[in-house]
């Protein structure tokens, strides 16, 4: 079923294209453009019936897709493009062979559809994974701000609801929202102990559990706390700047271990995509052989190299 309503996609797709591009004469337009219209109309629906199948809910299922869709949802939204995680999962998964099947014909080879699914297989969990990253950046750099606008809010005599309400309209972003929550929950009666190990299971950065504990000691004991709060602002700050030095130390080796495995990879896909004589060499027993051996002694240095770095940081 899932191939028919994908055939249907591809039909709609191209019948309104050439609706829309065979136009010519004025008097027809009119037609062409409602031909064009119905055509992707009935395009959506058919990416709507794609989109509640079971394999796009499987996929919803796991974090790294979630959280890619999510992130192409929001992007479609700000580009005021109405749709929702199920049908971008769908369109993602649609536009795959259809890259494929163009790359195959330009280039005259069957290998552009299964690299075009290798690609999609392994770049939705690395986008996540730089999504995550970038993500646990700013909210590293944001919690010096956070320190301080307690800080401040306890020093003044709020109480922990107001201080944490005043810090999630002041700092803004991520770590701002995950405050809002947590006045929201101490507003509506949630325990204190539970509404601040909430939001250290929201915010995964440097501080998040002494800042808890220090809200708890404070809650208790009505001490404001402001220079505890102080000094680890500082402290953060300091751990940020020793991270962002270890990362320039470090960065040409970094950059050598990813060229190191990647090339690798890359010359393999491009020489399959575009090198015929490699080609015929892919599809014998040796060549293919010989294939599966690099890629295995290739993922046997990323393992090495991983457990290096780890034992060293």
């Amino acid at each position: 079923m899932e191939a028919i309503l994908l055939a249907t996609v591809g039909a709609c797709s191209a019948a309104a294209a050439y609706e829309l591009l065979g136009s010519e004469n004025e008097s027809s337009k009119v037609a062409h453009l409602r031909a064009a219209r119905l055509c992707v109309r009935a395009c959506g629906d058919a990416l709507g019936r794609l989109a509640a199948s079971r394999f796009v809910s499987w996929l919803l299922a796991n974090d790294d897709w979630r959280e890619c869709t999510s992130a192409l949802t929001r992007k479609a939204a700000s580009a005021q493009i109405e749709t929702d995680e199920s049908l971008t999962c769908t369109a993602l998964l649609v536009a795959t062979p259809v890259c494929g099947l163009v790359l195959g014909v330009l280039f005259d080879t069957w290998l552009c559809l299964p690299l075009c699914a290798g690609a999609l297989a392994f770049g939705v969990p690395a986008a996540a994974a730089h999504m995550r990253d970038v993500q646990r950046k700013k909210t590293a750099e944001a919690m010096p701000m956070v320190f301080r606008t307690l800080a401040v809010a306890m020093g003044a005599g709020m109480t922990l609801v107001q201080a944490a309400e005043y810090t999630g309209a002041h700092v803004g972003g991520a770590v701002g929202e995950a405050f809002a929550r947590l006045g929201l929950r101490l507003r509506c009666g949630t325990a204190t102990e539970s509404a601040l190990e909430a939001l250290t299971e929201e915010l995964p950065a440097p501080g998040v559990g002494l800042l808890a504990v220090a809200l708890t000691i404070s809650h208790r004991t009505g001490s404001p706390l402001r220079g505890l709060f102080q000094r680890s602002a500082r402290l953060v700050e300091r751990q940020g700047e020793f991270e962002r030095l270890l990362a320039v130390k470090t960065a040409q080796v970094r950059l050598s271990v990813r060229v190191v495995c990647l090339l690798p990879a890359v010359m393999v896909a491009i020489l399959a995509t575009i090198s015929p004589d490699f080609q015929k060499g892919l599809g014998t027993p040796a060549g293919m052989g010989c294939v599966c051996a690099a890629a295995l002694l290739d993922g046997l240095a990323v393992f090495i190299i991983r457990r290096l770095v780890a034992q060293v940081l």
